[in-house]
């Protein structure tokens, strides 16, 4: 009797033994698969560079695109950052306070303070691993509408800033994939189409299209979504905003919303869906007024002291300083309703601080340099050269904030203004922009199923675009690369901690 026992212990024994080693090896070949990353621009550049270089974890980049870098590439007025070397340095006075209460002022009342929060307090951190990582000067700085201090990081170079940084963390994606394929591998017209999940819910790997239009799936125990929002597509502005499907876009033709379709249908919640941000200021190419896209001009072009001006009348009409959706608001209901047009125009001070941009605008035909009166004859103006050169005056001579509550007059008119004085100009319109709404996720970059503050799976993530909650009802402009890099990188630490 004894014997018998003893020998079923002993069986018993080997059997959990036998148990235990298949889950350590299972586990093993889990840790051994790269991890996934969905979409090539500065969140998807930020999440595989923070693996690879600080933790040595393989990733696998994919992205539907034949090139790197998203819309992000595009973004051409900064960066945000509170309490930064930068702003030291020149003096700025800024807190993580202050610019968590002007990006839940902007929110109105929308989006996961919690994530308001996150954001503001990694910008310190962000700054600093953009300019140690990566050499990045980051040394310049302005004050874009809705903010309180100037705290939109760009460097003193000849690249937008956007492109700059995108250019470098993809250069060093490049160089790593190149000498070791295994830890970095880069997948370009790869478009993900779905996603495996076991039944325990945890995901198991990526289905995608490969350039041949073949669907394959590539095996992975951590997926981060980076695939950006949907502002190009017409069908879900339709579904979410119809009311905007009309106006143009500064999106690039891969901003179709793939991550929150794929996403949603396999159980995450969406948040804040119908908060689509239309960006005041989009260039309007003379030689092709109707193209439904748009370069954008940026914000920093105003907040370096460049004006609006009725298309009519010539006059201001706005605080070009106002949260974008209070500028678009003034553009759509004051000026000419068939075309919801307006004259940028800035002083040959704004030009000297934003000089390599207003150089590239000006080669590409949005801009011009004129004398104020050919403003009046090329535009079609009602008004005289006097009442013009008065209304430039006017906004130069405020020393406080103006009759719009503008408080920012930097840059402004030579006080001996007169007709013959040049200024710079381009015709610009409301454009979509961006999508605040998405996916949500926790402070931790996990993507949150429907109905639940849960996890929907603990190896899926989302960073950038692709998710919600970060901005509300209404984005601070030099935000949008700072989300991408705080939440890739929250992404990636909270990864690394499982191999």
């Amino acid at each position: 009797m004894v014997r018998s026992v003893r020998r079923v212990f002993i069986y018993v024994s080997i059997f959990v033994l036998i148990l235990i080693l298949k889950r350590q090896l299972s586990t093993t070949d889990q840790m051994k698969q790269p991890v996934v990353v969905i979409g090539s621009g500065l969140a998807g550049l930020t999440t595989s560079n923070r693996l690879i270089s600080k933790f040595k974890v393989p990733v696998v980049l994919l992205d539907k695109a034949a090139s790197i870098g998203g819309n992000s590439i595009k973004a051409s007025s900064g960066i945000n950052g509170a309490q930064t070397d930068t702003q030291q340095e020149l003096k700025v006075m800024d807190t993580h306070e202050l610019f968590l209460e002007d990006t839940v002022h902007s929110a109105k009342g929308r989006g996961i303070p919690l994530l308001m929060d996150k954001l503001t307090k990694e910008s310190t951190s962000a700054i600093k691993w953009l300019q140690t990582e990566f050499n990045l000067k980051l040394d310049l700085l302005a004050q874009l509408g809705g903010h309180s201090a100037p705290r939109t990081h760009r460097s003193s170079g000849k690249l937008p800033p956007g492109f700059e940084i995108v250019q470098a963390l993809s250069k060093k994606l490049k160089d790593i994939s190149s000498k070791d394929s295994y830890l970095m591998k880069i997948m370009l017209n790869s478009e993900v189409v779905d996603i495996e999940l076991n039944n325990d819910g945890h995901v198991t790997g990526v289905i995608y299209l490969d350039e041949n239009g073949s669907r394959k799936i590539l095996k992975s125990q951590n997926v981060v979504f980076c695939s950006g929002g949907f502002g190009f597509s017409k069908d879900m502005l339709r579904e979410f905003s119809p009311d905007l499907i009309h106006l143009p876009t500064t999106n690039g033709k891969q901003t179709t919303g793939d991550g929150q379709k794929i996403l949603s249908k396999s159980g995450a919640e969406l948040i804040d869906m119908d908060q689509v941000q239309v960006h005041p200021t989009g260039f309007i190419d003379p030689n092709d007024r109707k193209n439904n896209w748009k370069f954008l001009a940026a914000e920093a072009l105003r907040g370096l002291g460049g004006i609006l001006l009725h298309p009519t009348t010539g006059r201001r009409f706005t605080n070009e300083l106002n949260t974008r959706d209070a500028v678009t608001m003034d553009i759509q209901s004051k000026c000419p309703r068939n075309d919801n047009r307006a004259l940028l125009v800035m002083s040959e001070k704004v030009y000297d601080k934003y000089t390599n941009n207003i150089n590239f605008y000006m080669a590409k035909n949005l801009v011009k340099k004129v004398p104020i009166r050919d403003l009046i004859q090329n535009y079609d103006l009602q008004t005289t050269e006097p009442d013009l050169v008065n209304e430039l005056k006017n906004y130069s001579d405020v020393n406080t904030k103006d009759k719009f509550d503008r408080s920012l007059i930097i840059n402004a008119f030579d006080g001996n203004i007169s007709p013959e004085t040049s200024v710079y100009v381009g015709e610009i319109t409301p454009v979509v922009h961006f999508t605040m709404g998405g996916v949500k996720i926790n402070e931790n970059s996990q993507v949150i199923m429907k109905n639940s503050e849960s996890v929907l799976s603990k190896g899926l993530y989302a960073a950038g675009e692709v998710s919600g909650g970060v901005h509300g009802a209404n984005r601070l402009g030099g935000s949008s690369l700072l989300e991408c890099v705080v939440f890739g990188k929250i992404a990636a630490d909270n990864i690394a901690k499982l191999y």
